[in-house]
């Protein structure tokens, strides 16, 4: 590494928009991706692209995005014990306030057993953690509409129902420094990071 000082003059006050930055062909790293980040030359799924010659090895490949993968602690702040005990006790919650907007919708009571009818787009567990994923503010509402295939108004519709019954649960959602903006964002977040070192702990 070699550094050197620049004794240039520069303009100050410039400033950088937010699409400007989404174009960036930037890689943010797990731990503040805000401010630790990686700026290739050129977008890697260009890099890719051109190179057609070479097909990638198995564990190149992106990360396959589940359910379960989007359950991930990295994504949601929380462990999987901890989001698991939070859908359980929002569930009940969100299963009574649909009922009521049904019936507000259909003007009388339900004719027919429940669990019969239109099914909603979005599960109970669904709608939780689409609502934890946007509070943390990793993703736009149009992203986790494309990650779990509804509209970004199923979403928005999502988080309307589940925010209130988090504050009144006393649950609050830290916000996380990684700003995702493709699904291929999301799947090199979740890779795992070849550069990190584990530090064995010794007494």
């Amino acid at each position: 590494m070699h550094a050197e000082l620049d004794t240039s003059s520069y303009p100050t006050g410039i400033q950088v928009s937010d699409d400007e930055i989404a174009a960036l062909p930037i890689t943010r790293h797990r731990f503040h991706g805000d401010w630790n980040y990686t700026l290739h030359s050129q977008h890697p799924m260009d890099a890719e692209t051109t190179d057609s010659t070479s097909d990638p090895a198995p564990a190149s490949r992106p990360l396959r995005l589940t359910r379960r993968s989007l359950q991930n602690p990295e994504l949601t702040g929380m462990t999987r014990q901890q989001l698991s005990e939070l859908i359980d006790a929002l569930t009940p919650a969100l299963e009574v306030q649909r009922e009521q907007v049904l019936r507000t919708r259909r003007g009388h009571e339900r004719l027919v057993a429940t669990g019969t009818g239109a099914k909603a787009k979005l599960t109970p567990a669904d709608r939780i953690l689409v609502t934890v994923l946007h509070l943390r503010k990793l993703a736009t509402m149009d992203l986790l509409g494309q990650l779990f295939d509804v509209t970004a108004m199923t979403i928005s519709r999502a988080k309307q129902e589940v925010r209130p019954l988090l504050e009144a649960h006393g649950h609050h959602i830290n916000t996380s420094t990684a700003r995702l903006r493709t699904p291929a964002d999301v799947a090199t977040f979740l890779a795992p990071d070849s550069t990190q070192t584990k530090v064995k702990k010794t007494s």
